[in-house]
């Protein structure tokens, strides 16, 4: 039988794994403040102060996306004055900025058929393929 919320983080403090119906009592405590300072506490104690990340570099090609996700932080409207995509040379300073950093690898993003929304992008997808066929990109 669970216990309540307070007596939890004190057994947690001691030193005592919960049990899967206890740790789902903790949803119910109301001291947001004593939870996430005994969280912080357990997540020192088994991990330190390690902070790990991916070396890898974020290479967003375009910004633009067809879909309207409301929890999205990345896609964007079109904008006047930029470009739909990054140019390649502007994928090439990024990739080198990010070797700069350390980076070992690239992770490429972008949003999903923005061409299907946008005029803008559709224009230069038709410009970067017509390149593609006089043979200006290789």
């Amino acid at each position: 039988m669970p216990q309540g919320p307070e007596s939890l983080l004190r057994a947690t403090a001691e030193g005592r794994r919960l049990q899967p119906a206890e740790a789902l009592a903790l949803a119910e405590c109301d001291n947001l403040a004593a939870l996430t300072e005994h969280a912080a506490a357990l997540r020192d104690a088994g991990h330190g102060q390690i902070i790990s990340y991916s070396r890898k570099v974020f290479i967003p090609l375009t910004q633009l996306c067809r879909d309207v996700c409301h929890y999205c932080t990345f896609a964007h409207l079109p904008r006047r004055g930029e470009r739909a995509y990054l140019t390649r040379e502007e994928v090439l300073a990024i990739a080198r900025a990010g070797r700069a950093a350390g980076c070992r690898e690239a992770l490429f993003t972008l949003g999903d058929k923005p061409e299907l929304r946008y005029e803008v992008a559709r224009e230069e997808l038709r410009e970067c393929i017509r390149r593609v066929e006089l043979g200006e990109l290789a």
